[in-house]
């Protein structure tokens, strides 16, 4: 089905309103990109510990707000509404430009599966799940992330995907904590773990694993948490955290708590910046067995002293 999107160029101040007037007008929904907001989300570092410095050099200061119509639909309404706002609004406005452009809805949401190939490391082959897995794959893990992280792409999940071959996982139990698309909890099941629990705060994750724990065929052996775990949940083998360097700092004493006597971890999304401080903390209750640094990040699997 074909649409017509509608953007407008404004500041952050009236975003909102100019929202307001793409609703009134019929939109289906409104999208709004608003360089605020990123500028927030850095300035908290609530989720992450890397920012691209390309991505704040590209930040203008303004917000876009796009609607969606039919093809059909005349722009009269929403030129309207904008000449009141601006006539009317105390706060700036911005060049309030219109634009609009054709969209094919379905090759909109699937543009980006064209970027996916499948993905080599070690004896685990990631496949997307619209693609045929190499001939000779040993161990192909077949993932549809659809809005959940972990497609085998970044560095930080192709690390631990690599780490946990050095493991010895026939049937032995697995936590993937904040599971994302479940890709790594998925590929320890297809190793041979012989059950493995997947968790994560947000229901997309939880969506997205369940799906992918059954196009693997592997769902027998996956128990998905919407939450976090806590001790009750099993005692692992093996614990994964592919996460940020702060909540894996908050996380340790959990994780260890979580792990058999003899247990191990799998830690990842580890900043180079941040490297030394997680070492020195998981020191006081892990030993290094192995560890993994490519671009910016790094990784380490550390058995339980």
């Amino acid at each position: 089905m074909e649409w017509l999107q509608i953007s407008v160029s404004t500041t952050s101040e009236c975003a909102e309103l100019v929202s307001m007037i793409m609703y009134d007008a019929g939109s289906e929904g409104v999208l709004v990109m608003d360089d605020a907001d990123v500028k927030e989300l850095v300035e908290k570092k609530l989720n992450w510990d890397y920012v691209d410095e390309k991505l704040m050099r590209s930040l203008t200061g303004k917000a876009v707000v796009s609607g969606f119509f039919s093809v059909d639909f005349s722009a009269a309404e929403i030129e309207r509404g904008l000449a009141s706002l601006k006539e009317n609004s105390v706060f700036p406005v911005g060049s309030l430009e219109v634009s609009s452009v054709k969209i094919d809805s379905a090759d909109w949401e699937n543009e980006w599966r064209k970027y996916y190939n499948p993905i080599n490391l070690g004896k685990v082959v990631v496949v997307p799940a619209w693609q045929k897995a190499p001939d000779g794959a040993a161990y192909p893990v077949y993932i549809e992330p659809g809005m959940a992280f972990g497609t085998g792409n970044h560095e930080t999940t192709s690390m631990c995907i690599e780490l946990m071959q050095d493991f010895e996982l026939k049937d032995k139990t697995v936590l993937d904590m904040g599971c994302g698309s479940g890709i790594l909890g998925i590929a320890a099941a297809v190793l041979g773990a012989g059950a493995v629990v997947l968790s994560d705060i947000d229901p997309q994750a939880a969506e997205a694993s369940a799906y992918n724990a059954e196009l693997n065929k592997v769902s027998d052996k996956c128990k998905i948490i919407l939450g976090d775990l806590n001790t009750d949940s099993c005692k692992a083998d093996l614990v994964i955290a592919n996460i940020t360097a702060d909540v894996l700092l908050r996380l340790r004493d959990q994780m260890n708590d979580l792990l058999k006597s003899d247990g191990a971890v799998i830690i990842s999304g580890i900043i180079n910046s941040r490297g030394g401080e997680i070492e020195s903390a998981y020191r006081k209750l892990f030993r290094i067995e192995s560890k993994l640094c490519r671009g910016e990040w790094q990784a380490m699997l550390l058995r339980r002293i």
